[in-house]
């Protein structure tokens, strides 16, 4: 009888071993993985096993990236996918973290990954209202993205070295351009600034060698250090408004820069604003301006004068000052 129910129980631990599921396949309903390299399925889902997070779709035909989540893209999506060339942010998105879309560096030895290298187009929905620092940058193949009305925050270098970007509208709640938001765009070639814009931040827009023309709002009141520096392209800027400072190398090495108009409500031109800006052979200097610093106009080089500068402005004012204590020309206009 003992060696009937020994058997017995040797054939059930038999049995048993070969029912058991084996470790690697998922049994739960609710998340389902799939390999992004299967040819055979163009769409995958992945679903962030952390709380609150971001769900990526994938699309392997049109290579684009379909992010959701209600409130903040609060990590970016290397860990999941690299190398999309489309990203479509959908209704119920509020902010972007910073390096969103973004190079990141890795390891010890902190060597930048372009995992970004390829996005053409970004698609972001109209319930975001921040941008994160660096978000973009370096999205050297970004050619288009919308900026919806609502956007209150862009951050700083958010959109640096996107080499491809050609132009650009600013959100229509926008006050600020921090450091850097564009720097290194050398193909950007227009900007349409928005009404509501107070301040362009410190090298907001250097380097943006293809930049034409800039066509300020009234409602700005700050230009900050080397803002619009080694614009070679800028020909024309349009000041107006609430203006009071342009201040130090704002406008330096714009070699193309012939045409400035000053906002009448401007109070301080700051050392080498316009310096090395050699097609600017004349300005106008409105009766507002109190003071104009070391070599802010009129200079090639430094203490290498523009040929033949000339101000015109009011007589017992800072510009008659200025042009009298750097022997330039001077036309008064009373």
């Amino acid at each position: 009888m003992k060696k009937l129910i020994v058997v017995f129980l040797a054939i059930c631990i038999i049995i048993v071993s070969f029912t058991i599921i084996p470790a690697c396949v998922n049994t739960s309903k609710s998340v389902k993985s799939v390999s992004l390299t299967q040819n055979t399925i163009s769409k995958t889902t992945i679903a962030s096993q952390k709380t609150n997070k971001p769900q990526y779709t994938y699309d392997s035909k049109t290579r684009t990236l379909t992010i959701s989540i209600k409130g903040e893209m609060n990590e970016t999506p290397w860990e999941h996918i690299k190398h999309p060339e489309h990203i479509v942010l959908k209704k119920g998105v509020t902010s972007i973290c910073d390096y969103g879309f973004g190079f990141v560096r890795e390891g010890n030895t902190g060597k930048r990954q372009n995992y970004n290298d390829r996005i053409k187009t970004i698609r972001i929905s109209d319930t975001v209202k921040t941008i994160g620092n660096d978000a973009f940058s370096y999205c050297k193949k970004l050619n288009k993205i919308n900026l919806p009305k609502i956007i209150k925050s862009i951050g700083e270098k958010a959109f640096s070295n996107c080499k491809s970007l050609k132009s650009i509208k600013l959100p229509y709640s926008l006050k600020t351009i921090h450091y850097g938001t564009f720097e290194d765009c050398i193909n950007l070639k227009t900007v349409k600034f928005n009404k509501k814009l107070k301040e362009i931040g410190e090298s907001a827009f250097f380097n943006c060698e293809k930049l034409t023309e800039v066509n300020l709002p009234s409602s700005l009141t700050t230009i900050e250090d080397s803002a619009f520096l080694n614009c070679y392209s800028l020909e024309k800027v349009t000041m107006r408004g609430d203006l009071r400072t342009i201040n130090d190398s704002s406008f330096m090495r714009c070699k193309k820069l012939s045409k400035v108009k000053l906002s009448r409500k401007i109070q301080e031109i700051k050392s080498w604003a316009f310096m090395s800006c050699s097609k600017l052979k004349m300005i106008t200097i409105p009766k507002s301006v109190q003071k104009i610093e070391d070599e802010a106009l009129g200079y090639k080089d430094e203490k290498v004068k523009i040929k033949g500068f000339t101000i015109k402005g009011y007589k017992g004012t800072a510009a008659e000052d200025y042009a009298k204590k750097n022997k330039f020309k001077f036309v008064a206009l009373d």
